[in-house]
């Protein structure tokens, strides 16, 4: 819900932001649709930010419920507490500054778009890195306690946020090549989760068929199918609301590599000439 409405509102602000005057550095916004934009947004932070809060005091404060798949998801909840809580002021900041003075925020502007990515980035990664331990918990449930322990957890987390840290800066720095990056990237995440969960199904399909397990391993994996379900649901829900962002990644990603190849090839044409 969070991220749905935050693009939301992300849209029409870009598209006000278009409607400038003679000067590039002046923009104009509708009082109205400022104060639309404004409520909206103020409500979104309100109840995201107590919804992740509420995520982590659980699982902080709760010891049944320190796993691993549980940090994974303290984790993601702070990834979306970066929009409830970076973003959506940010975006407040900057719908009050061009109703009231027409002026163009351009650092509110940057630095809301690293906490963008930054958020979008790591939001990813973490349903990649929580599919893969859904399907350790479920194929190997014995193993799967000790693996984590070890080194799996830490080993994720740091990957994570290190990748979208990395994407960031990249993209920050003006790469040209950062939106075909981030598109590869992004469709070796959904790679993961898609295979995880299907590794998971048929599994679970010749788990039911084959009735041979012991009533106690046949508890683990129920627990576990529970859980990677109501995961599957929380991915299925992040996907759809993240679907325009992802579509625009993906559409600079293909444009910029037909480009690549127009170019290697001898061939100039306006669109590889016009910037993103």
């Amino acid at each position: 819900m969070t991220i749905l409405v935050e693009s939301t509102i992300t849209s029409s602000l870009e598209n006000s932001m278009k409607l400038t005057n003679a000067s590039a550095e002046d923009c104009y916004l509708p009082l109205a649709h400022a104060i639309a934009l404004v409520t909206t947004n103020s409500l979104t932070a309100v109840l995201g930010t107590f919804g992740n809060i509420l995520v982590c005091i659980a699982v902080v404060n709760n010891p049944r419920l320190r796993r691993s798949s549980n940090f994974l998801l303290v984790s993601l909840a702070i990834t979306d507490l970066i929009v409830t809580m970076v973003s959506a002021p940010l975006v407040g900041a900057m719908v009050v500054k061009i109703a009231l003075t027409h002026e163009c925020p351009k650092l509110l502007e940057l630095i809301y778009s690293i906490a963008g990515y930054l958020s979008c980035s790591a939001s990813i990664f973490h349903l990649a890195a929580i599919s893969i331990d859904r399907f350790l918990a479920v194929v190997f449930p014995l193993r799967h306690g000790s693996i984590m322990k070890k080194f799996g957890l830490k080993t994720m987390l740091v990957t994570v946020w290190c990748l979208a840290v990395a994407i960031v800066c990249l993209r920050v720095s003006g790469l040209k090549e950062i939106s075909l990056l981030s598109l590869v990237m992004f469709l070796v995440s959904y790679a993961t989760i898609v295979v995880s969960y299907a590794s998971i199904v048929i599994f679970l399909v010749k788990e039911r068929r084959a009735k041979q397990h012991l009533r106690a391993r046949s508890h683990v994996v129920e627990v576990e199918r529970r859980v990677a379900f109501t995961l599957a649901i929380i991915i299925s829900i992040f996907s759809v609301c993240w679907f325009p962002l992802i579509i625009s990644f993906s559409l600079q990603g293909i444009l910029l590599l037909s480009c690549m190849a127009l170019h290697s090839c001898g061939l100039e044409l306006w669109l590889c000439q016009t910037p993103p």
